[in-house]
């Protein structure tokens, strides 16, 4: 079984611009709420939501007085702050998350069939990829990877999202990741409009298809 390990390094030292195109320095932690970037000797704690990529570069979806208003300072965001940022940064359409919503490395395994190596490659190249059930159905793209979980959207007006846990991924061939669950328990499995619980995730893995 070939197993394909997916990480986050890349980002490290990344260069970030702000909405309006002005350098905001490179990344240099990531952790389950914020981003911290550093340019010179200032540092800006940016809550994950308003962090995207648009064309291969990576933004911060803010104006750059409203970033160094709101982030440039020496210790990280309290939760409310986070939570104000989660209620308020979402709608950008054109542009796709590249930040673990969860997690600092995701460290997401996926198993293959043919050879026994393990293959490394950027977790972010997953994003978007197809998502196939056992039963080889396109069941959606990427959207989001978690710390336990990848989420799955389905369909462009009428969106359907899918928190899977990472246990139930059995092949990645660089194009489409597959599932060892049909199509037709999908929705009644891992459909929900909110990321699950810690029970709920439980109770998914108990559900895992044993390995042969």
């Amino acid at each position: 079984m070939t197993k394909v390990k997916i990480s986050g390094k890349r980002l490290i030292d990344r260069k970030v611009k702000s909405f309006d195109g002005k350098d905001l320095g490179k990344i240099k932690s990531i952790t389950p709420e914020y981003v911290e970037l550093k340019h010179g000797d200032k540092r800006y704690f940016v809550p994950k939501v308003h962090i995207k990529e648009h064309d291969k570069d990576l933004y911060v979806l803010l104006m750059e007085d409203e970033v160094k208003h709101k982030y440039e300072r020496e210790d990280p965001p309290l939760s409310s702050e986070i939570q104000e940022a989660e209620r308020t940064g979402e709608g950008y359409t054109s542009y796709h998350e590249v930040i673990p919503f969860m997690a600092k490395e995701p460290g997401l395994e996926l198993k293959g069939e043919k050879t026994g190596d393990i293959l490394k490659i950027p977790w972010e190249d997953v994003i978007h990829k197809h998502v196939r059930s056992v039963d080889n159905v396109d069941i959606g793209d990427v959207d989001r990877l978690g710390n336990e979980f990848i989420v799955v959207r389905e369909g462009v007006a009428n969106v359907h999202m899918y928190y899977i846990p990472k246990q139930y991924i059995t092949n990645y061939d660089g194009s489409s990741i597959w599932i060892d669950v049909p199509s037709g328990l999908v929705s009644a499995k891992f459909e929900r409009e909110n990321e699950p619980t810690q029970e709920e995730i439980d109770m998914l893995l108990n559900e895992v298809p044993e390995e042969e």
